[in-house]
């Protein structure tokens, strides 16, 4: 989970992360790598992240990190459950797009996108599909990122 502070927070559901680890961007925002929720979750994760989210003013968004090969699972569930009970903005992130084929891509996408319409109130309605490998919809990431926390305005067209 990622949050965005001028307080960002990002969950992974790959389990590699134990602890919240933060990143200051410049003197522009903190970037805060959060532990995901699943079956790896440390034992301390329910102390550690409901109070950091409950209780962070400047908390701007969440990041939930979703795996584009399997889509959601059952611990990305729990993670938009408590989310949702919190009533903290977040934002669903589609990775590991390069690793899925584009069949069980478009099925997980369409799938994501139902599931967002239809059963949650405070996710941003579009979906960040990125690739770690190829940076495919990383600059889009970053710029939205630049955007909620201030630092990159919506210029208006003609």
């Amino acid at each position: 989970m990622i949050v965005a502070s001028c307080s960002l927070t990002l969950s992974d559901l790959t389990g590699h992360t134990k602890k919240m680890n933060f990143f200051n961007v410049g003197k522009y925002f903190t970037l805060v790598d959060m532990p995901g929720y699943g079956y790896r979750a440390p034992q301390d994760f329910v102390e550690m992240v409901e109070v950091y989210l409950q209780e962070r003013p400047n908390l701007k968004r969440t990041f939930l990190l979703v795996d584009g090969v399997v889509g959601l699972q059952k611990t990305d569930h729990i993670g938009i459950e408590m989310l949702e009970e919190f009533g903290i903005p977040y934002v669903l992130v589609l990775t590991k797009i390069d690793r899925a084929s584009k069949g069980v891509l478009l099925k997980n996408v369409l799938e994501i996108q139902e599931f967002v319409k239809e059963k949650t109130q405070a996710c941003f309605p579009q979906l960040f599909l990125v690739s770690s490998l190829k940076y495919s919809g990383v600059h889009l990431l970053r710029c939205f990122i630049a955007h909620v926390t201030g630092n990159l305005p919506v210029v208006e067209g003609n």
